[in-house]
């Protein structure tokens, strides 16, 4: 913990630095306000100030592969059954689960038009591919199967490197957490307004108000349930067969409706082709939802959880 390598291990017995007050504080100072602006246009220069803040994490991983020396490193090169191999999804899932902000950051585009749309989504998928790659690949070659779900925990809290890692990442999830609000904001009005049957006029009448509502109910579950959950392997085994779904089952719908909406009769060559594809991938979603889900929890692997407040002083910590 940072605050554990700054304060010692007393710093549990000050309010102020209790881990459910600090991340309220900076929650609240730092993102509650970048989740009511109507637009994520403002967020260009923040989202910018997070891409560098993904690098420091990937630099982290290479310094501790050459300059850690861990014991009893198992390196596993092929699964040991069918449900580890399904294990990897929800990392996957989560990891590259991007299209919720397609509509948005489309919307903000200085010019709108598939050819630079496909060119930001490939050099964004890309810088995406080679971050994961090398953490995955030198965090697992340093630590072996023993890595915690998350990789920070690993690392010696004391030395400052790793203590600017940790602060890079807070600034990483200050920069991107308002954009994946924003898709909930809008996809959390769009369902009131169908459940209240509102008119165009009405939807736009009260828009503002809405905003401002959802935006603080979203923040607000967002943060209670980022206080009352310490470890992120719960939350990537159960949210990441719902980014299986979001990543296979629902672009396969959208897709299959798509086809059948311009095409209703499937005339057009292409169309029995498409409507084919949608289907094929909707069905992997699904295949890969239940499998995903049914694992999470049938797993009773847990993290090993470090009570920083007890340790001796003389303790190494972790980040």
């Amino acid at each position: 913990s940072l605050l554990f390598t700054l304060f010692g291990s007393g710093f549990c017995d000050h309010w102020y630095l209790r881990r459910g007050f600090t991340i309220s504080v900076m929650s609240i100072c730092f993102i509650l306000p970048c989740c009511f602006p109507k637009r994520v246009d403002f967020l260009a220069y923040i989202g910018s100030i997070g891409i560098f803040a993904m690098l420091y994490p990937v630099f982290l991983t290479v310094y501790g592969y050459y300059k850690i020396t861990p014991h009893n490193v198992i390196i596993k090169t092929q699964p040991t059954d069918l449900s580890e191999m399904f294990a990897m999804f929800p990392v996957l899932g989560l990891g590259f689960q991007c299209q919720e902000v397609v509509v948005p950051v489309y919307s903000c585009m200085r010019e709108r038009n598939l050819c630079n749309f496909m060119k930001s989504s490939v050099l964004a998928m890309s810088i995406l591919f080679v971050i994961y790659t090398v953490i995955g690949c030198f965090g697992y070659l340093t630590f072996g199967s023993h890595v915690a779900h998350n990789v920070m925990k690993m690392y010696d809290a004391n030395d400052p490197i790793v203590m600017v890692g940790v602060g890079a990442l807070i600034i990483k999830m200050i920069a991107t957490y308002p954009i994946l609000a924003l898709c909930g904001r809008d996809a959390a009005a769009g369902i009131y307004a169908e459940l209240r049957g509102l008119k165009a006029a009405e939807f736009k009448a009260s828009e503002k108000t809405r905003r401002y509502i959802v935006a603080a109910i979203w923040f607000t579950s967002s943060l209670l349930l980022a206080i009352e959950t310490e470890n992120i392997g719960v939350v990537i085994k159960y949210l990441g067969s719902v980014a299986s779904a979001n990543i296979f089952f629902y672009p396969g719908i959208c897709l299959l409706q798509v086809v059948l909406k311009k095409d209703p009769d499937l005339k057009l060559r292409r169309s029995p082709f498409l409507a084919i594809y949608g289907i094929l991938i909707a069905g992997v979603g699904a295949f890969c939802f239940g499998v995903v889900l049914f694992t999470a929890i049938m797993d009773r692997s847990v993290d090993i959880r470090i009570d920083l407040c007890h340790l001796g002083a003389n303790v190494t910590t972790q980040a």
